[in-house]
């Protein structure tokens, strides 16, 4: 019988705090609600962040073409903005690869010298472009310094209000995205890349037709 007691008293004393409020149980699960709760809230307001190398991953965007995500931007040199634009559905029939970034973004710096090199082999056959986003304050200042800074030759754009990053799915930086002649999606690579996955990948939109 006295091992009964204990059992007894527990509940008598869940079911005064019953009359009184919340039980035992009640009490314990809501912080932890709320500490998910909060959890949740932070994650989805913080600002994407670069993939690390050796992180990098494949995706693809099956069925979606250029038409669906368009986008016309303002091209930005050295200089700041130069009053021209970029419309991606303007350059249907051609190879594109397109380049997300933010100048602040070190793995977006180091890749800068690859980037330049793919495009001196491939510029007279593929449209480069560079879509520099506003994440963390970056501005069309900061992109030109970049240009500046790393000598890139082909061209930048930005994308202020994150419609094109967003229209892409870009949650981190780099992402590359190569775009084929039809204005289908063939590749989309996050992250640092070896330059023989990024020729590999141009060199196979440009082999289709």
């Amino acid at each position: 019988m006295s091992s009964k007691k204990p059992k007894d008293k527990t509940r008598a004393f869940d079911n005064a705090q019953r009359k009184h409020g919340l039980s035992r149980a009640e009490k314990i699960a809501i912080p932890i609600i709320i500490i998910i709760a909060v959890w949740v809230v932070y994650s989805v307001s913080q600002p994407p962040v670069p993939v690390q190398p050796g992180q990098s991953q494949t995706k693809t965007i099956a069925g979606l073409t250029s038409n669906r995500l368009d986008f016309t931007l303002p091209v930005v040199g050295p200089n700041g903005q130069t009053g021209q634009s970029v419309t991606l559905s303007s350059l249907r029939g051609k190879v594109v690869f397109i380049e997300f970034m933010e100048p602040w973004c070190p793995h977006c710096q180091d890749i800068a010298p690859t980037i330049e090199e793919l495009y001196k082999q491939y510029g007279g056959n593929v449209t480069f472009i560079s879509v520099s986003g506003n994440w963390q304050g970056a501005t069309i200042a900061d992109t030109s310094s970049f240009i500046k800074s790393y000598g890139s030759s082909w061209t930048y754009v930005y994308d202020s209000s994150g419609s094109a990053m967003s229209a892409f799915g870009v949650d981190s930086t780099p992402t590359f995205v190569i775009i084929g002649r039809d204005g289908s999606v063939l590749t989309r690579l996050e992250g640092e890349q070896p330059r023989p996955t990024l020729a590999a990948a141009i060199t196979h939109a440009l082999a289709l037709h």
